[in-house]
């Protein structure tokens, strides 16, 4: 309870600084206010994690309440296309989540033949990029840190150096193309730039970035990679851990690639097909999603609430596993 006084008393005499010395600088009230408030928010954030989101709730009402900024320009600079674009992804890759597909990728993974330390780190590498360019940078890592969690675990190494390689893999990757980050939705939505935009600037520097990301993880980590290979060596077959994945019926799974990948036609042309049907520009992009979502919830007659408590609970349960695996035992 302290330490929490303490933080809330630090957080308040910053802002409180940060405002006045704004003010000071000549800035007007308003500005010096949202400076203030701007400043709590971040700070609120960053000293108490689990309730970021009552922060950012609390000092909207106080940008509006202080008249420093009006509700039209709240709902106007809100993204709401972007949110409904990122919820509506979100329920199809809860749809391939519940049908076995990352569990499926796990297993291939783990089918490679004559498996190498080398061959694990560039296939984790090429996985974890191609996953978060289709699919998000968010999910990719959770379920690519978990597959690296329990392969690291049953050939007895440590797991944070294929971790990071992950995470760094994750974050090339999800700026190939438009659906990797919320940020190039964005950035999509309000500047016109279409899929195929990206994937023309984009996605070479990406891939450029990756391979030379690959050269200097083989050799920063080494020492990891070796000892994992001579693990690899010594306990041999990994058919003990393939048994322990289970993937779900193999007509639900096409199914559920089924919905993903025509989703993914869609929005990939999605300005080819707004030229055809004369619809404003990103209209396609917005919408496929928030369809495609539509038809899986009514198909699997469940509610969206289930899946986005699903996809959270599996990032909390992935980097809860990973904070265990980093403790002394």
């Amino acid at each position: 309870m302290p330490s929490r006084l303490l933080k809330l008393a630090l957080l308040f005499l910053i802002a409180y600084f940060l405002g006045n010395f704004a003010r000071f600088s000549g800035m007007s009230h308003h500005q010096a206010l949202s400076i203030t408030i701007f400043s709590a928010s971040i700070l609120g954030t960053l000293f108490f994690w689990d309730f970021r989101l009552s922060f950012a709730f609390i000092g909207t009402s106080v940008l509006l309440l202080t008249k420093t900024i009006d509700l039209e320009h709240v709902i106007e600079f809100s993204s709401l296309e972007v949110i409904l674009f990122l919820i509506g992804m979100m329920v199809i890759i809860g749809l391939l989540k519940q049908e076995g597909f990352f569990a499926w990728i796990v297993q291939l993974i783990l089918r490679i033949r004559n498996l190498t330390a080398r061959k694990f780190v560039l296939v984790i590498t090429l996985v974890s990029a191609a996953l978060s360019a289709m699919t998000s940078e968010v999910v990719s890592i959770i379920f690519i840190v978990a597959a690296v969690l329990e392969i690291c675990d049953y050939f007895e190494v440590e797991s944070l150096p294929f971790v990071i390689i992950a995470v760094l893999a994750t974050n090339i990757g999800s700026a190939a193309t438009v659906l990797g980050n919320p940020i190039g939705i964005l950035i999509a939505s309000k500047s016109g730039l279409t899929f195929e935009d990206f994937i023309l600037r984009a996605f070479p520097l990406a891939v450029v970035c990756l391979v030379a990301m690959i050269f200097v993880v083989l050799f920063w980590y080494r020492k990891a990679i070796d000892k994992l290979d001579k693990n690899i060596r010594e306990l041999g077959s990994n058919d003990i851990l393939i048994k322990l994945i289970s993937v779900p019926p193999e007509k639900n799974l096409r199914i559920g690639l089924a919905v993903f990948t025509v989703t993914l036609f869609f929005i990939a042309l999605h300005h080819r097909f707004e030229l055809l049907w004369g619809l404003p520009a990103n209209t396609v992009l917005l919408v496929v999603p928030l369809l495609s979502s539509g038809c899986v919830m009514i198909w699997n007659g469940i509610r969206l609430g289930i899946i986005l408590r699903k996809m959270w609970n599996g990032g909390r349960f992935c980097f809860f596993c990973f904070y265990l695996s980093r403790q002394e035992p």
